[in-house]
C-alpha cells in the first residue's frame, strides 16, 4: 500500500509536468511575469522566506516576492510544473524523489541544514519519542519495533533509518505503520516509537507524557531542505535565480544571528505562542552555496535505503545558477 502511495505521487508530478509541457508548446519562455511566486509550508523549515521578506532582503536584491503555504512538500511539485509557484521549499527526500522520476528540477539554493546542531545533542529539531515507562532506552533498540510515520518513503522515514542504522541497530528490522496522527498511535499503543518535528516536540516534553529518545540525523548531515524550481524557469530566468539564492542565504543568516527575530517571525508564521517557541529547537539554516558534493551526498543516502524506483538522479544537473 505504501509502495502504491510512493508511486502514484511520483506519478501526479510526472503527469503535471507532461501537461505543463503541453501547455508550454507555443515556444514562450517560462519567464517570471509579476512577483515572484514561492510556497512553503507552514514549519520551522519556511521561517527565513517570511523573516527575509518583511526585513527587506528581497527588496535588496530587486525581489519583489509573494509567499504561498502548503500542506506538504509533496503537492509543491505539481504546483511548480503547472506554474502556479515559481520556487519551493521541498525536503531532499521529495525533490529527489521527484528528479529522479523524471521531473526536471533545478536545485537553487540550501534552506535548512541537516544534522543535529551543536548544543542539540539531547533534544534538536527533529526527535524520537517513546511512551514514558517504555523498556526502549536507545535508538538502537528500536531493532524489530513498530513505528508510525506519516508516510513510508518519505523524509522522516529514512531519518528515522538512517539514525537507528548510525546507533548500532538494525532498521531494515523495523515495522513501519503508517499513520496521519502517529502520536496519537503512540499514545494509544499502537506503536512503540515515532517522530516529531519542532516545535511539537517542545509541546509534548512540557506535557511529560512521552520521553523524547533522542534526535534525529536530518538529511543524514547532509542538507535537509532545498529551494528548487524547474529547470524552464531558470534557464529563462538566470539572473532572478542568481539573485533569490543570495537572498535566501542573506535571510538565513540574518535568522542564525538573531533569535529574536526568528522566534518573532516563527510566532507570526505558525500562529503559535512566541513563549513556547523561545524554548523550541530550531534548526541551523543554510548559508554556503549548495554544491554538486552536498546534493551527491544527499543522493547517495536516499538511495542507501532505496528511495529511487527509476534510478537516483544525476547530482551535477541539479545544481542551478
Amino acid at each position: 500500500m505504501a509502495s502504491t502511495r510512493f508511486r502514484a505521487l511520483a506519478a501526479t508530478a510526472v503527469a503535471a509536468l507532461a501537461l505543463c509541457t503541453a501547455c508550454s508548446s507555443d515556444g514562450s519562455d517560462a519567464s517570471a511575469d509579476g512577483p515572484l511566486k514561492l510556497a512553503v509550508f507552514a514549519s520551522l523549515n519556511g521561517v527565513p522566506a517570511f523573516a527575509a521578506d518583511e526585513e527587506g532582503v528581497f527588496e535588496k536584491h530587486d525581489l519583489d516576492v509573494t509567499i504561498s503555504t502548503a500542506k506538504t512538500s509533496t503537492e509543491m511539485v505539481p504546483q511548480l510544473l503547472g506554474g502556479k509557484v515559481d520556487l519551493a521549499l521541498l525536503d531532499t527526500a521529495t525533490s529527489l524523489v521527484a528528479a529522479g522520476q523524471g521531473v526536471d528540477l533545478v536545485y537553487v539554493a540550501g534552506a535548512t541544514d541537516g544534522g543535529i546542531p551543536k548544543g542539540q545533542e539531547e533534544f534538536s529539531f527533529a526527535n524520537v519519542w517513546v511512551q514514558k515507562d517504555s523498556p526502549i532506552k536507545s535508538l538502537a533498540d528500536l531493532t524489530g519495533k513498530t513505528v508510525g510515520v506519516p508516510q513510508i518513503k518519505s523524509a522522516p522515514w529514512v531519518d528515522l533509518r538512517g539514525s537507528v542504522d548510525e546507533a548500532g541497530g538494525d532498521s531494515a528490522s523495523i515495522k513501519f505503520i503508517e499513520s496521519p496522527d502517529p502520536l496519537a498511535a503512540l499514545k494509544s499503543g499502537q506503536v512503540d516509537a515515532t517522530t516529531t518535528p519542532e516545535p511539537v516536540g517542545t509541546v509534548e516534553r512540557a506535557k511529560g507524557d512521552l520521553r523524547p529518545l533522542g534526535p534525529v540525523n536530518s538529511g543524514g548531515g547532509g542538507v535537509a531542505y532545498v529551494w528548487v524550481t524547474t529547470r524552464d524557469f531558470a534557464e529563462a530566468n538566470k539572473g532572478t535565480v542568481k539573485a533569490f539564492g543570495e537572498a535566501v542565504r542573506e535571510g538565513n543568516a540574518a535568522v542564525n544571528d538573531d533569535r529574536e527575530l526568528l522566534v518573532r517571525t516563527a510566532a507570526e508564521v505558525l500562529e503559535a505562542d512566541a513563549g513556547l517557541l523561545e524554548k523550541a529547537a530550531f534548526p541551523v539554516y543554510a548559508e554556503k552555496p549548495l554544491t554538486a558534493a552536498d546534493v551527491e551526498f544527499s543522493v547517495e543516502y536516499m538511495n542507501k535505503y532505496d528511495l529511487f524506483e527509476k534510478g537516483a538522479p544525476d547530482a551535477a544537473k541539479l545544481v542551478g545558477p
